[in-house]
């Protein structure tokens, strides 16, 4: 028997995205430039033929670690916005070898330096150009000096994340400050080593510790006297209402929310928030959704792909597109690409091929992985 299907007047969002994405399924990262609106355009992006123009406000730049660059330098390829580069070089990543066969010599320095470069250099083939590095604590004048020579001799963009990341790991003295006195102590330190964002700024499960609040609220002075967008760490551990209680101290101390991004917002369920409201919430507010566990497996929340993939849907369903941010949190270097992972690229060559399996646009996933997080980056310095 055969039953006939009586057409609907009505797709559903997700329907016509996977009618729009079905033939981009098989294309490459196809990047198409996005659209903004309002400021003055100091930095405009040239479009691609039928793209709109990304416009910047006059003045804003990107700091990246070797220079100030124009946000508009930015359009060649993804901006991965939490990443970890700065490895532990005294613990070389594990290499496949027989039962019984010893372990290799450590390698020196200098080795892990070119076996990042050429790590860096392989995710710049597949599409990244920017990588932000997160910083959970003050870096060594050696790991600056390596991240330097990794930007130098990569050619890929590394802007600088500073922070102090959780209580009880704040050294003493930095905390017995005020927060004032703590600001102005971020404030020389973001100048010295210059920082092109602040973060990853974080809070502990499943309740925020007082000197958390007292630091956020520091890094917030910090970000009002320099401009530095934010990035945070949200307990892994699937918790919406850490989530909610970062952005509200934010949002009380005057943070731009076009320059906060609300960190690890993939690593909350299904089971804890069935429709992901969380995420509605933080963009209605005005700052950006931070899936920054995609892409490959994570050890505190193993959370599948699948489920991570319906988180961004479920954004773009709601109308997000504008304040999505996608990022690995890559700091395992048992997945790099010498150890037959994906690299600093995973994102690219693991997730964002889903979501154009289920429908995403090119328009929107150039929005997402370059329009977005340049957005996010761009801002105008202030004199501290």
């Amino acid at each position: 028997m055969t039953t006939e299907r009586t057409p609907t007047s009505h797709l559903s969002r997700r329907d016509a995205l996977r009618l729009l994405g079905t033939g981009a399924a098989g294309a490459g990262l196809g990047l198409t430039a996005g659209c903004e609106s309002g400021g003055a355009p100091e930095a405009v992006s040239e479009p691609p033929p039928g793209g709109a123009a990304v416009v910047f406000p006059e003045g804003a730049i990107v700091r990246t670690l070797l220079a100030d660059i124009d946000p508009a330098a930015l359009d060649t390829g993804a901006t991965l916005f939490h990443e970890h580069l700065a490895f532990d070089f005294s613990s070389p990543p594990p290499e496949p070898r027989a039962p019984g066969t010893p372990p290799p010599p450590l390698p020196t320095n200098e080795a892990m330096v070119d076996l990042l470069v050429d790590e860096l250099r392989m995710a710049a083939f597949d599409g990244v150009s920017c990588i932000v590095d997160s910083s959970i604590g003050p870096r060594s004048e050696e790991q600056l000096a390596n991240l330097a020579a990794m930007a130098t001799r990569s050619g890929v963009h590394i802007v600088l994340g500073g922070s102090y990341f959780l209580q009880p790991r704040y050294p003493e003295e930095i905390i017995r400050l005020s927060e004032e006195e703590i600001a102005t102590h971020l404030v020389e330190q973001a100048g010295r080593e210059r920082w092109g964002a602040l973060g990853e700024v974080g809070s502990s499960f499943p309740e925020m510790h007082d000197d958390e609040r007292k630091m956020i609220r520091a890094m917030s002075q910090v970000h009002a006297r320099t401009g530095l967008p934010i990035f945070t760490h949200v307990p892994h551990e699937s918790c919406p209402s850490c989530a909610v209680e970062q952005l509200d101290i934010y949002e009380a101390q005057g943070v731009e929310m076009a320059h906060l991004c609300i960190g690890h917002l993939s690593t909350i369920t299904r089971a804890d928030d069935p429709g992901w409201e969380t995420h509605k919430e933080v963009a209605r507010r005005g700052a950006f959704l931070g899936f920054d566990t995609v892409g490959h497996q994570m050890s505190v929340s193993f959370i599948p792909e699948r489920e991570k993939v319906d988180m961004v849907l479920n954004a773009l369903e709601a109308g997000l597109e504008d304040h999505i941010l996608l990022s690995s949190d890559f700091a395992n270097t048992t997945q790099i690409k010498a150890n037959w992972g994906n690299g600093f690229s995973t994102v690219l060559v693991q997730f964002v091929p889903k979501l154009r399996y289920f429908g995403v646009p090119d328009e929107t996933i150039q929005k997402i992985l370059v329009d977005n997080p340049r957005r996010w980056l761009a801002y105008q310095p202030m004199t501290a």
